[in-house]
Order: structure tokens, then sequence, then C-alpha cells
């Protein structure tokens, strides 16, 4: 008896990506991901589609932080704002951020309450940033 395919799985990448970008959870984003190698592409994809992202309500850090950033090439809004449970973001992290491909696209960027985000960081990420408009 051959094994036959889920009718889930018989939906192309791009309409799984459509899917996917009604998620806001990142937990839940990851745990997708990693279902299989098509989830996975499904969830970069939806990723790369969004124009904000808030991790506002979320503990993250540098690494996590960054990881999606970069996936999310359209981005245009960013919110790294504290969050109750404390965000983790750091100077190196936010310069991590301002390497990533969507920096050109990007008209505001929330930083509110970051305690571990330094002066130095901030400086650091605008120097990098002269040529674009920003809301900080």
């Amino acid at each position: 008896m051959g094994r036959e395919e889920a009718e889930i799985d018989r939906l192309p990448v791009d309409l799984l990506a459509y899917i996917f970008g009604f998620i806001i959870s990142f937990t839940d984003l990851a745990q997708a991901s990693s279902v299989c190698r098509k989830w996975k592409e499904g969830v970069k994809q939806s990723l790369a589609q969004r124009n904000s992202m808030s991790f506002a309500g979320w503990k993250m850090d540098d690494d996590s932080t960054t990881r999606l950033v970069r996936l999310a090439y359209n981005l245009k809004e960013l919110d790294i704002s504290r969050s109750r449970w404390g965000c983790q973001i750091t100077d190196n992290g936010l310069y991590q951020i301002s390497l990533a491909n969507c920096i050109g696209n990007l008209t505001s960027i929330s930083l509110w309450g970051m305690a571990r985000i330094t002066d130095r960081g901030v400086v650091q990420l605008v120097s990098l940033l002269q040529h674009n408009k920003y809301k900080l």
C-alpha cells in the first residue's frame, strides 16, 4: 500500500506563506517551521512579506531577534520596545539588526524602554542609517 500525501502537503509554498502570515506568535512560527522543509520555506516566505514586526510583549534576545529581522526583507516598521518579560536586546543586537537587508526600507524603529541599549548603540545605528528618515 502506497503512502498517500496529506491534503495540507499538497498546498503550494506560497499559499502556506500566506496562511503563516496570519500567525503573530513567533513561538508558533518556530514550531511550524520545524514540521518539514516545505513549511520551513513557507514560514521564511511569510516573514519576508511582512511590513511590520513587533517584539513588544515577547522575551527576545539578540540572536532570535536578528534571525527574524534578517528574514523580513520588506520590513518597514520595527518595534523592539520593552516588554513585560524584559526584552534582552543589547547594543550588539541593535548592530546586528542594522546589517539586515531590510534596513534600507525601515521608516520606523521603536526602542522605547530598552534598558540594555545604550546611547552608544543608538548612535551607532543612526550613523549607519543616516540616509533614511527614522522615528526613534
